[in-house]
């Protein structure tokens, strides 16, 4: 029988520092401050000493000095918090037996999470152990939020109301203060978005550190249990304790029932994940009862962390594990789910259904790389020179160059906002003057340092001979290619050991004279390989796979780039989500090769007919120049690409019935066109397209707006105004406008921003979180250097571009609501979309984003009651104290247009909203006018 939550605490748990429960051949010890003691078979670590487990007839030395242990040893530092082993290390668990079923299942938890897993730096031989939770950094997710949770207060049909603005019995976010709305709107922790959802997808891009989340929850839960402590409360904030982790990679269940289950008869039931999760672990060698799971679930102290449901390759095989999962949530809703994917394999029929809120991991911050890379360094100068000052300062050398490295380079900063790719930046850095500033080459420097490369340059002894014939790190990334291609091809991130040695057979046939010696020539070369390099490591019984799914997509690319066919071989797979890394990969390395050969696929890319969906090809080629660089390609192959999507941009949009059958035949819906159409523009941004402003410093396309009369206000409050004629920017400013303000005038940036960038693939997107005031210095900045005068618009001149002069529509494009025309709350989007995208939103004069994505400020005041404005109806042209730039701020600023984030009913043309001139929301951008100059 199993040990109900309940009942899984030893009757007495055994003092701090003595050796781990089970070690009963050997006394105990005891240790009280700091220093160190090792005997046999038992071990203790004070605050800063040496644990020593193994033969020690070695000596051994306390304090701040390295010790010298026997071959077979494991060393273990423990100073300040840190904790630094050689070799591997007991896991202690005080508050369990280690012999139960709970004690089993909880030590090989921990023994298989406690660690970095990409590492690559060695200690006498052997790898130096960095435990995960002295490094994790606490991701920052984005909050997905609907509109009650704003606008709760607000039906739908209040918004729709007539009238001039808020109305005065309703309380307005205006109202709010800027902390609450912060709090609401912009960027949060994952431990918060832990916090707000018991049911929760994690998305990013490679390399982001969803996994390493899973790994970090999966150990401070197995912890909890196994040393009666509360780290999940202490470290993610959330009040539980008990709580049984179960780790899936759910890339096995989908290997699983591709292998035995094949077709699906429609009797699959959520206990195909907890039978197989119990086959696995039996196959690992770690018994327990087939009902073990079972009291854990039905009570609801469970967290069940599922990782990686893009990595099931086979689309429809993903939908199939999708729906398990959601089986399994419906089977026990108390538990805690956490799901994670890339943003590319978690669309359409593969999301899951029931109840889950998602997040998108965000980049690292600058202060996110500091705190990472001072906690890298010193655990590894603690690992490679033993505890003390030596070792303190040196960490503080190479963090600080490092970090200059970083903020120095452009292109470098671009790359460490990535926590894999800071790792490996990080690993690099021992051995380099000047880093890559390309991912691709920024992998072949990794690839490099783990297969010890620099080692034999700098004539380390070469660890690896085969029949007397060393094996150099570039016979072993060969057929670590062949290796990772032959998986990726049966679309596996793992290989068990009986086709893994098949390959290798093959692979190392030419390297051994004698047949006899082939296996163990294979063996050997898997020690070194894992032992070694850190590049294909053991994931339990009978099974292999690359430290990280980017590196076998590295590798992949690598095979693929020298082959003979590679264009060819590339368009078949280019629709395929499996390969999209791959393919960006190819290219970033060809670029470091062969220019031509880098433009003849990037073009032929562009150039192929078939798609699996609309602007796919063309978004390929533009990310596989991004990973490039437009430098490394023949010609202006960017102006190309640029013209290309900026000319399918301009097509219509698929709106209204029509619109709907178009999109069918094409084989979408209207709403995932679209979808397409964003996924373009950002692509169109993201390789320096300036589809409504031109540089050098981001003037924008402005539309004529004549002079005359218009109605202004609706209902009782409409009245005709006339305006002298002037210019307004067809979209609001765009991130990539408002970067070139940033980068001329060293102003600070918005606080969502990557440094002075803004984050990748949201150039092409509106601006938010500026200030009235941040607004209004862009406008004097863009005047002084255009020489024109440009500035915020008036209320008036707002109105007017947004519903013309013919008659008194509700919406820029008439009186009818059509959600195919803008972004607005219910949209769907959850966020702002790239500027322009709904150009079947246009007014009568053709400016776009008029209803909805972001709130635009205007100079035109408010008053200083959030409830009820001060400046009425009607509106005085003439009056200049409507438009006083020089008001206090505790007078608000009027607002239009709505946003992502509100009601339709706020997109009315009409509509009228006030904030604090120093407010900063997700929600809120602007656009700018041109007075008194001719439009050119």
């Amino acid at each position: 029988m199993n040990e109900p939550p309940g009942n899984n605490t030893a009757p007495t748990a055994p003092p701090p520092h003595t050796p781990p429960a089970g070690n009963a051949t050997a006394p105990g010890v005891q240790l009280d401050g700091r220093g160190a003691i090792a005997t046999d078979g038992s071990a203790a670590v004070g605050g800063q000493g040496v644990w020593v487990d193994g033969d020690n007839r070695g000596d051994v030395t306390t304090g701040d000095r390295r010790i010298s242990a026997a071959p077979g040893g494991t060393v273990i530092y423990a100073e300040k918090g840190a904790t630094v082993f050689i070799g591997d290390a007991p896991v202690p668990m005080p508050a369990v037996d280690q012999r139960s079923a709970l004690g089993r299942y909880l030590q090989h938890l921990i023994s298989q999470h406690r660690t970095l897993q990409l590492q690559g730096i060695r200690s006498g031989g052997k790898l130096v152990n960095i435990e995960l939770d002295r490094i994790y950094v606490t991701l920052r997710t984005t909050r997905q939020p609907t509109q009650r949770q704003t606008v709760d207060w607000l039906t739908d049909e209040t918004a729709l109301a007539p009238g001039e603005g808020c109305r005065g019995d309703d309380p307005t976010l205006a109202g709010r203060s800027a902390d609450e709305a912060r709090r609401e709107t912009t960027q949060i922790s994952v431990n918060q978005a832990l916090a707000e959802h018991r049911r929760l997808v994690v998305l990013g891009d490679p390399g982001c550190g969803k996994t390493t989340l899973l790994r970090y929850l999966t150990l401070l839960y197995a912890r909890d249990l196994a040393d009666a402590t509360r780290q999940v409360a202490d470290r993610l904030e959330l009040d539980e304790s008990g709580v049984l982790p179960i780790f899936l990679p759910l890339r096995q269940i989908g290997r699983y029932l591709a292998e035995h289950r094949p077709r699906d008869d429609g009797t699959e039931g959520h206990a195909i994940l907890l039978h197989f999760l119990r086959e696995l672990l039996h196959n690992e060698r770690i018994a327990i009862p087939d009902d073990f799971f079972d009291p854990w679930l039905a009570e609801g102290r469970a967290a069940l962390l599922l990782d990686g449901l893009d990595e099931v390759a086979d689309p429809a095989l993903r939908r199939r594990v999708a729906r398990l999962v959601d089986a399994l949530t419906r089977a026990h809703p108390r538990g805690r789910f956490v799901v994670t994917s890339r943003l590319v394999g978690y669309t359409d029929a593969s999301q899951l259904a029931e109840g889950y809120a998602t997040t998108t991991v965000r980049d690292f911050t600058l202060d996110d790389i500091r705190q990472f890379l001072t906690h890298w360094h010193r655990l590894v100068a603690i690992g490679q020179m033993g505890p003390g000052e030596t070792a303190e300062a040196f960490a503080g050398r190479q963090t600080g160059q490092l970090l200059a490295a970083i903020e120095n380079s452009e292109r470098v900063r671009e790359l460490a906002i990535n926590p894999l790719l800071l790792t490996v930046i990080a690993l690099i850095h021992r051995d380099r003057v000047k880093l890559p500033d390309r991912r691709a080459e920024l992998y072949q420097e990794a690839v490099d340092v783990l297969l010890g490369k620099w080692d034999e340059a700098k004539g380390v002894e070469e660890a690896l001979r085969l029949d007397d014939r060393p094996l150099d790190s570039v016979d072993r990334r060969l057929i670590l290619q062949s290796l990772a291609l032959a998986m990726h091809e049966q679309a596996l991130k793992e290989i068990d050991v009986a086709p893994l040695r098949a390959l290798l057979t093959e692979e190392l046939a030419n390297h051994v004279a004698d047949p006899r010696q082939i296996d163990a020539a294979v063996g050997r070369f898997l020690q070194v390989i894992q032992e070694r390099a850190g590049l294909l490591i053991a994931r339990g019984e009978g099974s292999y796979a690359f430290s990280h799914l980017t590196f076998q997509e590295y590798l992949a690319a690598l095979a693929i780039a020298g082959r003979e066919d590679y264009v060819d071989y590339t368009l078949r797979r280019s629709g395929d989500a499996w390969w999209r890394e791959v393919i960006l990969l190819e290219a970033g390395h060809l670029g470091t090769q062969d220019k031509k050969k880098t433009t003849r696929l990037i073009r032929a890319i562009a150039d192929a007919r078939a798609e699996p969906q609309p602007y796919h090809n063309l978004i390929l080629a533009a990310e596989c120049l991004r990973d490039t660089g437009a430098n490394r390609v023949v010609g202006d192959l960017g102006g190309e690409l640029r013209g290309r999507l900026q000319r399918e941009l301009d097509r219509p949009a698929a709106v209204g019935f029509f619109g709907g059958i178009k999109a069918l035949l094409r084989g979408t819906t209207p709403g995932a066109a679209t979808q397409r159409r964003i996924a373009a523009a950002e692509a169109l941004g993201v390789i320096g397209g300036s589809r409504y402003w031109r540089p050098p410093h981001g003037d924008p396309e402005w539309v004529a707006i004549p002079a005359g009369e218009f109605t202004m206000g609706e209902a009782e409050a409409a009245h005709r105004v006339r305006l002298p004629a002037y210019a307004i920017a067809r979209v609001p400013v765009s991130n990539a406008q408002y970067a070139l303000f940033v980068q001329a005038t060293g102003y600070d940036p918005p606080e969502y921003w990557n440094g002075k960038r803004p984050p990748r693939n949201r150039e092409a997107h509106p601006v938010v979180e500026v200030s009235w005031h941040d607004a209004l210095a862009y406008c004097r900045w863009l005047s002084e250097a255009t020489r024109r005068p440009i500035g915020l618009p008036s209320e008036a001149e707002w109105e007017k571009a947004a519903r013309g002069d013919a008659d008194a529509r509700a919406y820029p494009w008439g009186d009818v609501f059509d959600a195919a025309r803008c972004n607005v709350g219910g949209s769907g989007f959850d966020g702002t979309t790239p500027v322009g995208v709904f150009a079947h939103g246009a007014s009568p004069y053709g400016c776009l984003d008029m209803a909805g994505n972001v709130w635009e400020w205007t100079r035109s005041l408010w008053g200083k009651d959030p409830q009820k404005p001060t400046f009425v109806y009607p509106y005085a042209a003439s009056d200049p104290k409507r438009e006083d730039l020089n008001a206090p701020d505790d007078v608000y600023r009027v607002v239009r247009g709505g946003s992502w984030y509100f009601l339709r009913g706020f997109a009315r043309c009409a509509y009228r909203y006030g904030f604090r001139p120093g407010f900063r929301y997700v929600f809120l951008g602007f656009r700018v006018v041109l007075r008194s100059s001719p439009v050119l």
